[in-house]
């Protein structure tokens, strides 16, 4: 059985906070906008997401869980 492995080749981020908008609810809106640049079977491709402050502290609290677990594997 072949499995299809991702690989995180690299990621660029930026921070940004919303000033001026249609909606009023909006502006002073913090985000953060990742860039991830991935290999799966030998091709490259870019996938960009967008985040809100608290969305991305959970991701990042997500990525050092598992971070904690594979060092544990090894």
């Amino acid at each position: 059985m072949v499995q299809n492995i991702t690989k995180i080749l690299d990621v660029s981020w930026r921070f940004g906070v919303t000033a001026a908008n249609s909606e009023s609810d909006n502006v002073g809106r913090s985000f953060v906008q990742l860039k991830l640049n991935l290999e799966e079977c030998g091709k490259a491709r870019d996938v960009f997401v967008e985040m809100t402050i608290s969305e991305f502290y959970q991701f990042f609290h997500d990525l050092e869980k598992a971070k904690c677990d594979l060092d544990l594997l090894l």
